[in-house]
């Protein structure tokens, strides 16, 4: 008998995730780039990027585990941590700084890198695999594995392009915490939570 899915669920989560992954991933992106066309090699760029991309990923799922733990009428205020990362962005004053990057050039030390820098990335899409059904989490996974993937064809191209990349930084930082509240929103509404 065949499996039949939510497609909409699917196709939604599909949508969202990109929004999500964008807003916490601009920073890395720089990163990656300025690696990229320095001090790393194109491989261990790639490896780098792809384990730290797994490990974000399943921590991310493992997010679904809180569902057994919390009522599910509880789960959909997660959305909070999202918009609070978003408010905290909008109002701080301070510029992220790009540390020093030119010693860790081996795909391991690119991965803890990234995954170092990805708490912002765990905590928007934690909280839509802890709220969302087994067919969201489909998509949920596939539209952060086919995200993941258009962002590292992404960093290969910006890497030969770093010296643009201040403009793009400029970008982020006025539309990362935009959409980081967008995402939240979306958490806060999509939920049992509701009060209407």
């Amino acid at each position: 008998m065949p499996v039949a899915y939510d497609w909409s669920a699917v196709i939604t989560a599909m949508l969202l995730v990109p929004v999500a992954y964008a807003a916490t991933n601009l920073d890395n992106l720089l990163i990656m780039a300025s690696l990229g066309a320095g001090p790393a090699s194109r491989r261990n760029v790639i490896l780098g990027f792809l384990a730290a991309s797994i490990a974000v990923l399943t921590i991310a799922s493992l997010a679904s585990l809180i569902e057994s733990l919390a009522p599910a009428r509880l789960l959909g205020y997660l959305g909070f941590v999202p918009i609070s990362i978003g408010v905290y962005l909008l109002f701080s004053n301070k510029a992220s700084a790009g540390g020093e990057t030119r010693t860790g050039t081996t795909w391991p030390a690119i991965a803890v890198l990234l995954l170092a820098n990805s708490g912002d990335t765990v905590f928007a899409l934690g909280p839509l695999f802890a709220e969302s059904g087994d067919d969201a989490r489909i998509g949920l996974a596939a539209g952060f594995t086919l995200i993941s993937g258009l962002w590292l064809l992404l960093i290969l191209t910006v890497s030969s392009r770093v010296a643009e990349s201040a403009t793009l930084s400029r970008l982020g930082h006025r539309l990362a915490p935009w959409m980081m509240i967008i995402v939240g929103l979306y958490i806060l509404s999509d939920s049992t939570t509701d009060l209407v």
